[in-house]
């Protein structure tokens, strides 16, 4: 037994060929009902989970007929469209400059004349590309040319230091009595920094008063007894050998009295060794001794530093060590006195470069006779040293060179004329600094360089200037 004919029995099959050729829809009969299916009976019909679902596929999808035609759709149209407008535009475009014949053969070259807008646009591109950087506008700033002074500076920081350094010892042994000073204090010249305690100077010099006067009246004695012997003598009374020593008495007692006086002398300076004046005007330094230390001739009470004069030193790193020299001029200001210049040159170079911070140090001399204020040593300096000066010349920032003929030289600016036409100029060039530049030659007071362009600029080129920078010397 076949497996057909255990599923369905002895039925017949059903003929599938049959079926499909009467499922098929004929000309003129599309709206007629189908015809049942042949040699098949209804109870076969029903019988027949196949034959079902056949049925119901026909039902829910009727076939189409052969003679029906596709419509074209929406999204197709537009496609065509946008291709359509696509090739105009680059007709119109490109058609001018690339095919002129075949614009005139097709007619566009009429229709792009009679459209005011399209005519312009074909202008614009029969330009060629020199003609066309003419037409258009950059947007730049301008740098005003005005004659002035040129003086470029060198800048820096330093430390404010004395001119000289004063050690201060006491002249004689003691104990030191009296400081009469702090660190940084300014100082004059007379005033009393420290003393010692005088008892030993104070008795000495009554002794020697005491004896001063002990031989004040010695000699005033034998003067007395001279002028005696000197009358009796012209008197004839006495002779004259007595008279003479009389006046040995006199000059011996005299010369005690000149000893005495310079012994007098002597314990007043002892007693002024027991004061340190301060020798100079300055400012105190670190002391090194206080109240009731034995000091010696040799030990250092304090350091005093002569500000009369101040020395401001800097370091100069080795690319900038050819731009300073003797007697150059410099400014320094203190975060001390705001708004406060001090002027002062180069007085000395080191002769070489410190190994660690390779640099060169440079000191400048001040005179510290400002009346707005007075340099002290410690003090953190800005310096300005002037390495160039020159009157009554042209300067320009160093933006406004251009290298136009690409040889590594920038020696060509872009002059900015009445018509607002920028126009390259080659200019002489003299000295060059860090941010500006020194013009010899090429230029004219009052007239305008590009010293910023938003665009590339090229020779003869429209611009449209948005700002004009002044100069401040």
């Amino acid at each position: 037994m076949t497996a057909f004919e255990f599923r369905f029995g002895k039925k017949k099959p059903v003929d599938f060929s049959k079926m499909k050729n009467n499922l098929t829809p004929k000309n003129g009969n599309d709206n007629k009902p189908e015809a049942p299916l042949e040699n098949t009976s209804a109870q076969e019909q029903k019988e027949s989970p196949m034959t079902d679902k056949m049925n119901k596929i026909v039902k829910d999808k009727p076939l189409k007929p052969k003679g029906s035609k596709k419509k074209p759709s929406l999204k197709m149209f537009i496609i065509i469209i946008l291709v359509i407008i696509f090739m105009a535009a680059l007709l119109f475009t490109l058609g001018p400059k690339h095919a002129p014949k075949l614009m005139d053969k097709i007619g566009a070259t009429k229709i792009m004349e009679s459209m005011p807008f399209l005519k312009q646009e074909k202008d614009e591109l029969l330009l060629t590309p020199e003609e066309q950087a003419i037409e258009e506008l950059v947007t730049v700033r301008a740098y005003r040319v005005v004659r002035g002074d040129f003086i470029d500076v060198l800048p820096g920081m330093g430390t404010i230091k004395g001119d000289r350094e004063v050690e201060l010892r006491f002249e004689s042994n003691g104990i030191v009595d009296s400081i009469n000073f702090f660190e940084g204090d300014l100082v004059r010249r007379g005033d009393i920094i420290a003393t010692l305690v005088p008892k030993d100077a104070l008795l000495k010099l009554e002794y020697s008063k005491t004896k001063l006067k002990t031989q004040q009246f010695s000699e005033e004695a034998a003067k007395k007894k001279l002028e005696i012997h000197q009358k009796l003598y012209d008197d004839g009374i006495i002779i004259k050998p007595k008279l003479e020593e009389v006046q040995i008495e006199y000059e011996g007692a005299k010369s005690q009295s000149q000893s005495a006086q310079k012994e007098v002398e002597f314990a007043l300076s002892e007693l002024d060794k027991t004061y340190r004046y301060s020798p100079i005007n300055g400012v105190m330094g670190t002391r090194d001794v206080e109240v009731g230390e034995f000091v010696t001739s040799n030990i250092k009470v304090a350091s005093l530093y002569d500000t009369s004069t101040v020395i401001a030193e800097m370091g100069v790193i080795e690319k900038d060590i050819n731009r300073v020299a003797l007697g150059q001029k410099a400014k320094v200001t203190v975060d001390t006195y705001p708004g406060v210049e001090f002027e002062g040159q180069i007085e000395n170079i080191a002769p070489i470069v410190e190994g660690k911070s390779r640099t060169l140090t440079v000191k400048i001399r001040i005179k510290n006779d400002n009346p707005r204020g007075t340099l002290l040593p410690g003090m953190f300096a800005r310096v300005w040293i002037s390495v160039y000066e020159k009157k009554n010349t042209v300067r320009l920032p160093s933006a406004c060179l251009y290298d136009l003929d690409n040889n590594g030289e920038f020696d060509s600016v872009y002059v900015v004329s009445s018509e607002n036409i920028a126009k390259a100029t080659p200019v002489k060039i003299g000295y060059v600094s860090t941010d500006y530049i020194e013009i010899i030659d090429g230029l004219r007071e009052g007239e305008q360089v590009v010293s910023e362009s938003m665009a590339e600029l090229k020779d003869n080129v429209k611009v449209d200037v948005i700002e004009v920078q002044e100069p401040m010397f």
